[in-house]
């Protein structure tokens, strides 16, 4: 269960455009949250790779995720198996089959954090981001990274860094390393940015009854 809560919620940090021109300085991170934090919602296909030492071979899973600001996010996977993570303000639950029960995660300390990370992120707050993590931005044309090193614990006690990377189109792929040694590779196939949910999309996602994996 670390890495799903890990993967899942460091997964909504990054994914809106870089500023056009932003450069790996003070100006150029400032203006990379502040676009993070003008999104009204984000809707994305990923595919995910996960590398872990004591397996022969990687797992690999494909899903769909939604953010809703200022602390709604909701990420389903769909191959090769269910499950679901919802977060709604302060509640974090987690599932693994569509029917089955719900397991809550709000007073996870790692949990915890995690969201606390992510809605710094899109808060557009430089101060509070940096309170976590050291984080540093790099481009090369069109390209740029985004690299995230923990401060200290509760995170540097599992992650040993944070990486995204995208283009003047958006986020592409981010990485996760772990301290001990495991590896986890996410890449965008379809990234639905600005995106605006009704009421009806709402509820189905964060409402009491049991949210579906996809909204249209």
């Amino acid at each position: 269960m670390k890495s799903s809560a890990a993967c899942a919620v460091s997964l909504i940090l990054l994914l809106v455009r870089a500023p056009a021109g932003a450069g790996p300085d003070e100006t150029g991170l400032d203006e990379l949250l502040a676009g993070m934090a003008s999104t009204r919602g984000v809707a994305a296909e990923f595919q995910e790779r996960r590398e872990v030492a004591l397996l022969v071979e990687p797992l690999e899973s494909r899903g769909i995720l939604y953010f809703v600001p200022p602390d709604r996010m909701a990420r389903f996977t769909t191959e090769p198996a269910f499950s679901a993570l919802v977060a709604d303000g302060g509640a974090l639950r987690f599932r693994d089959t569509p029917d089955g029960p719900e397991m809550d995660l709000s007073g996870s300390p790692m949990a915890s954090a995690f969201i606390e990370n992510f809605m710094a992120v899109f808060s557009g707050d430089r101060r509070r981001l940096e309170r976590v993590y050291v984080a540093r931005l790099a481009t090369r044309g069109e390209a740029w990274e985004l690299a995230l090193s923990p401060r200290g614990l509760p995170l540097a006690h599992f992650i040993e860094s944070v990486t995204l990377r995208g283009d003047a189109g958006g986020m592409r792929e981010f990485e996760v390393r772990e301290v001990d040694g495991d590896r986890t590779l996410m890449r965008f196939v379809s990234v639905e940015l600005d995106r605006s949910f009704d009421s009806v999309e709402l509820e189905t996602l964060f409402g009491e009854r049991r949210p579906l994996a996809k909204v249209r």
